[in-house]
C-alpha cells in the first residue's frame, strides 16, 4: 500500500479548490449575461433601490 498520502491529498485539495473557483466564475459570467439580456428588469431594479 501507499505509505505517503501527502501528494494525493494535495492533488485533491487543488482539484476541489479549482472546481469551486471555476463554478463561481461560471455563475458570475452567467449572471452578467442575464443582466445584459434584459435591460428592462435592470432599470426597474435601479428605480426600486
Amino acid at each position: 500500500m501507499i505509505d505517503n498520502f501527502g501528494p494525493i491529498i494535495l492533488l485533491e485539495i487543488v482539484l476541489v479548490f479549482g472546481g469551486v473557483l471555476l463554478f463561481a466564475w461560471w455563475q458570475l459570467r452567467d449572471l452578467r449575461k442575464e443582466r445584459k439580456k434584459d435591460p428592462k428588469i435592470n432599470e426597474q431594479n435601479k428605480k426600486q433601490d
